[in-house]
């Protein structure tokens, strides 16, 4: 489970660097900053249409989810990501020690 989740905090921190050159290279060439957040990148990526399941919960839940995923920009997710994979593999390798 230690090195699955040390694994995941890679990907996710690879695909955080990968991002960020992502919009840089877009920079680069049409001198604007792409904002690519949480909601943009699901939807048109993944296909996952994350309004209508906000619509199933319950309104402040469904504020606050639409809030973060609208604000928080790809790139600042899956660092965040990242640390919570390494931080989960930590505890997992001093609770089970293995």
């Amino acid at each position: 489970m230690h090195k699955f989740l040390r694994g995941m905090g890679m990907i996710a921190w690879v695909g955080c660097v990968l991002t960020l050159i992502y919009q840089g290279l877009v920079w680069g060439v049409t001198a604007s900053w792409t904002n690519l957040s949480l909601m943009d990148v699901s939807s048109t990526l993944l296909g996952i249409d994350l309004a209508t399941l906000i619509q199933e919960m319950p309104i402040d839940y469904a504020v606050k989810a639409t809030y973060v995923l609208i604000t928080t920009d790809l790139a600042i997710g899956l660092w965040w990501a990242g640390i919570a994979f390494f931080a989960m593999a930590v505890i997992s390798k001093v609770v089970f020690n293995k």
